[in-house]
């Protein structure tokens, strides 16, 4: 039997290869959508929206800080940024009637889109946030690559499957 995924047990945030993290309120995390085709036509009752293989709409990563933080700073203009997020789950492993942690990673490089300063209000959170077009990010669970998404190189993976590996040659890249 599969172990019982739990909750996110700890988190950690890096920015441009920096070994010190930022302390964040939370993180959003990407909406990975396809892009679509519609097809009709002969031989076609009605419409089809197809996926368009390896093409995202726009990704957005969403930093949210407890207050007006200097770091969110550090996420504003249009330098590319490279984020490391590292988290812990805990699991439960039935089998062994025992917690286990599992690791994940998301490798992020992007360009900041903008900060939301928040409200300031007495004896509360400003809900300060910040917003980074993601144009390149790769998803690790315990090690192994889940999923590779590079904009700009034509790279789409799909746990171990490469989706874009017969256009790259097409054009010459690969």
């Amino acid at each position: 039997m599969k172990n019982i995924p739990i909750k996110l047990a700890g988190m950690a945030l890096f920015l441009n290869d920096n070994k010190d993290s930022f302390a964040t309120a939370d993180i959003t995390l990407p909406n990975l959508t396809p892009m679509t085709t519609t097809v009709s036509g002969m031989g076609i009752l009605g419409e089809v929206d197809l996926p368009d293989s390896g093409h995202y709409s726009s990704i957005l990563l969403g930093i949210n800080w407890r207050t007006i933080a200097k770091e969110a700073f550090a996420l504003v203009g249009s330098s590319i940024k490279k984020l490391e997020i590292r988290g812990a789950f805990k699991e439960f492993d039935v089998s062994g009637t025992q917690f286990v942690t599992k690791a994940i990673k998301i490798v992020v490089t992007g360009v900041g889109k903008g900060i939301d300063l928040g409200t300031l209000a007495q004896n509360a959170e400003t809900g300060t946030s910040n917003s980074v077009e993601v144009i390149y990010i790769k998803i690790f669970i315990e090690g192994e690559n889940v999923f590779e998404l590079d904009k700009f190189a034509y790279v789409s993976k799909v746990n171990g499957v490469d989706e874009q590996e017969d256009v790259r040659k097409a054009l010459g890249l690969a």
